[in-house]
């Protein structure tokens, strides 16, 4: 079981070397943290030595009482663990961290990017497209809220969406207004849940962006 002082002394080098990354428990982020979330998790296992380490994207406007990680993938190498015995194991996954999975996360900025990441990722690309509600959410706040609405509804229809959102009164009423004062609000209690504060971000949903470039 690997403790926090093993953690911080894993990525000691990798945080001194890139300003844009920050460790919240066992979380190397990277910041700042708008509406996608990127990270790796160093996360424990049974054994006291070793540990599993995985990336992680999502977006930050979706309810999260704690960390997901959806959205990435496991780092290892096959035969091999990560072992805190093992320097050398450990200095491989740095490289794999810094050479791999950080260009990899820093890619991933926008909305867009993360439905692109999501929807062409050959493993788990069929976990996003069955999520009803996340896709929903998308659409939102792309202002698109017919796309949203026909989502939901098919998605109750069919009991493929087995409860019914709590913004879906407003999105019900068309109340474009309504829905992104609740995700604003939804994506700071989130951000608040996770002790992200110091690292984030506030931005216009895409929807503000285009009646900015409208106006």
């Amino acid at each position: 079981m690997t403790t926090i002082a093993e953690v911080k002394n894993l990525v000691a080098p990798l945080l001194e070397r890139h300003h844009y990354l920050a460790l919240v428990n066992r979380k190397l982020i990277i910041k700042p943290v708008r509406h996608v979330l990127r990270f790796v998790c160093i996360d424990r296992r049974s054994d006291p030595f070793t540990f599993a380490v995985d990336t992680a994207v999502n977006l930050s406007f979706l309810n999260f009482g704690g960390w997901s990680l959806s959205g990435g993938r496991m780092l290892y190498i096959p035969g091999r663990l990560w072992d805190t015995r093992d320097p050398e194991s450990l200095q491989l996954l740095r490289d794999m961290i810094e050479f791999e999975a950080l260009p990899e996360l820093r890619a991933i900025n926008t909305i867009d990017d993360f439905v692109a990441h999501r929807s062409n990722d050959p493993e788990n690309s069929r976990y996003f497209f069955a999520n009803l509600n996340c896709l929903a959410v998308i659409a939102i706040v792309k202002g698109d809220l017919d796309k949203a609405a026909s989502i939901l509804e098919a998605g109750l229809a069919s009991g493929k969406q087995d409860c019914v959102p709590k913004y879906y009164p407003l999105l019900l009423a068309r109340d474009r207004q309504g829905l992104l004062d609740f995700f604003r609000k939804q994506q700071l209690n989130s951000i608040a849940a996770l002790k992200l504060e110091s690292y984030f971000e506030p931005a216009p949903f895409p929807v503000e962006l285009q009646g900015a470039t409208a106006r």
